[in-house]
Formats: C-alpha cells, sequence, structure tokens
C-alpha cells in the first residue's frame, strides 16, 4: 500500500513519470515507483500521444494503485522538453526524479538519494547514480550506465562541468534534483530535441553535483528509444538541438581550449548534416563552424546556401555528382 499524501502539504518529491509508447513496459516501470520504501512523493505521469494503448493502461493502473496521481495526457504530442516543463509547472516536491516508462527503479531509489542529499547544502542541485542496461527482453546487459559511456568509469561530485562537457555520463532515470535549481535555471530547452545533456551543463555551471553509489535504477534500450532512433540515425531535429547546445559554451569561456576544439568539431558535424539533409538551419550553423573551428570549407557551404544555390548544384560544381 502506499502512504496518502496530505494534499495540503508539499510532499519531499515529485516524480514525474514520461511515456510515448511504452505499453508494453509500463506496468514495470509504475510498479517500481509502487513499491518505493519512501512514500512521501507526488506523482505526475505524462501520456505524451501514445498511440499503443498506453494512456489507457495508465488510466487502469492508476485507478487500482494511486488515484490520487496526477495524469496529464496529450492530443498531439508535444516533444519531450515541453512535456517535462508542463509537468514541472505541476510539481509540488522540493526534489524531482523522472523517468521514462520504459525504465524502472529499484525499491531504495529515491530514499537512499534523498539521504545523500537532504544534510547537504542548496548548492548540490543533483544527486545521481548508476544504472543497469537492459534489452527489450529485461535481459542485464555487461556493462552498467556510467561505464558504458565514458571509458574512464569515474563518478566525480562537487563541481563537475568541466567532466560533463567532455561527456554525458549521467542517467537521468537515476538522478534526484532540487526543483528550485531547475527553476533558477530556466527549466529545459524547449528548441531541443533531448533535455538531459543541456540540463546537466547548465545546472553543473552554477551548482554542485553528488554521486550516490550503486545503481538505483534499469534502463532499458529499446528499438525505439533515443539511442536506437535519433542518436544512431541524427534527424535534422537532434543535429540542431547538437549545434544549438555547442553554441550556448562556445562563445564562453567554460570550455578549456582542448574541448573548445572538441565541441567546435561537434558543431562542425552537426552543421554539416544539417548541409547533407538539405536543412534550412545549414547556413546559419555552417557560419558559426567556420567562426569557432576555422573551417574555410564550412564557410564556403554558409555562402552557397546563404546565396540560394542547392547542395546539388554545389555537388555538381565541385566535381562530387555521383
Amino acid at each position: 500500500m502506499h502512504a496518502e499524501i496530505d494534499a495540503a502539504r508539499a510532499p519531499a518529491v515529485t516524480v514525474i513519470a514520461l511515456c510515448f509508447n511504452h505499453a508494453r513496459f509500463l506496468k514495470e516501470c509504475l510498479d517500481s515507483i509502487a513499491a518505493q520504501t519512501f512514500q512521501d512523493f507526488q506523482l505526475i505521469v505524462m501520456d505524451d500521444c501514445s498511440q499503443d494503448g498506453s494512456a489507457q493502461l495508465i488510466e487502469a493502473w492508476l485507478a487500482r494503485h494511486r488515484p490520487g496521481a496526477l495524469f496529464i495526457r496529450h492530443s498531439r504530442n508535444m516533444g519531450l522538453c515541453k512535456t517535462l516543463n508542463e509537468a514541472l509547472v505541476q510539481a509540488r516536491g522540493e526534489f524531482i526524479s523522472m523517468i521514462a516508462t520504459d525504465d524502472a527503479w529499484e525499491p531504495d531509489k529515491i530514499e537512499r538519494q534523498l539521504a545523500a542529499v537532504s544534510p547537504m547544502s542548496t548548492a548540490v542541485a543533483v544527486v545521481y547514480s548508476d544504472a543497469s542496461r537492459m534489452d527489450e527482453e529485461g535481459k542485464r546487459l555487461e556493462k552498467d550506465f556510467i561505464e558504458s559511456h565514458t571509458p574512464q568509469c569515474t563518478r566525480p561530485s562537487g563541481h563537475i562541468f568541466a567532466e560533463l562537457a567532455n561527456r554525458n555520463f549521467i542517467p537521468a532515470m537515476s538522478t534526484l534534483i532540487r526543483r528550485q535549481a531547475l527553476v533558477e535555471v530556466g527549466m529545459y530547452d524547449e528548441q531541443l530535441a533531448y533535455e538531459d545533456y543541456d540540463m546537466w551543463l547548465r545546472l553543473a555551471a552554477r551548482f554542485e553535483f553528488v554521486y550516490c553509489h550503486g545503481v538505483v535504477a534499469r534502463y532499458r534500450i529499446v528499438s525505439t528509444s533515443l539511442v536506437r532512433t535519433i542518436f544512431a540515425n541524427p534527424s535534422p531535429h537532434y543535429l540542431h538541438t547538437v549545434c544549438l547546445i555547442c553554441l550556448k559554451w562556445l562563445p564562453g569561456e567554460r570550455l578549456t581550449r582542448r574541448q573548445r576544439t572538441d565541441w567546435a568539431h561537434r558543431l562542425w558535424e552537426a552543421a554539416y548534416g544539417l548541409y547533407v539533409a538539405n536543412d534550412r538551419r545549414a547556413a546559419s550553423c555552417l557560419w558559426r563552424a567556420a567562426w569557432y573551428g576555422r573551417k574555410p570549407y564550412a564557410a564556403l557551404l554558409a555562402l552557397t546556401l546563404s546565396m540560394g544555390i542547392s547542395r546539388n548544384m554545389v555537388r555538381r560544381l565541385t566535381g562530387r555528382a555521383s
């Protein structure tokens, strides 16, 4: 049984569960939320216009197990960042813990992380832990999340912007975030295709992170996940997101010289991907890639696009037509 939350009193934690076509995995995720050893939490479930019957499954589960939860169902797909911001407006907890409904938590996830953050000052914005990785059938994969995302397998605490600028190694479903910190950095950027890396960088630029030892979640890799879709086969929206994130940090002083070189290369690759895709945003991104990466070819491509010369014409002029 779950503890009833007094509607007049703010709970310690708000749990936000995000669903998009996760019908196969919903019960496992929602059951793992209900099984938490710490029960003083508000539950918000968001369905971003699923087409597989997920919404009906959510309604039935909530009626049986958590009738006081807030369920918001979209009639059209709004995207991850906009959906998260909508949920955060409804959140009342001091801390936020988010999970996609194809993932699952270990029973003591919230309790362990709340114990780790409670004695600390408001300078700490995020407590994070590791997550095991599993396939669609729930079989555990060889490497856990952090090891699979960073060769050094480091788990730093404190001011970790420099480490995050090298790569994103924090599993979003294994975090506990101070809600006020999210508000102070401006919530999620709704221009972006994915939410976590941009948010970690913005939070790390102003606040501290703390690593809480151990595995507290199970991260599922499925055929429709970001890893298998937009990350593996980048769409223009994903590529433009990479450009936007790069352009937030390249003009400033937070990146080391080596990181600036790496980020300028990331910007160039994403901008060139937009050019290959004939995306109208390619020209402006290529200009910036030329500026930060000192790439004359990027400037040439940007110039031709701004003059209305098509990609196919450029290929013919440079002898690259197949």
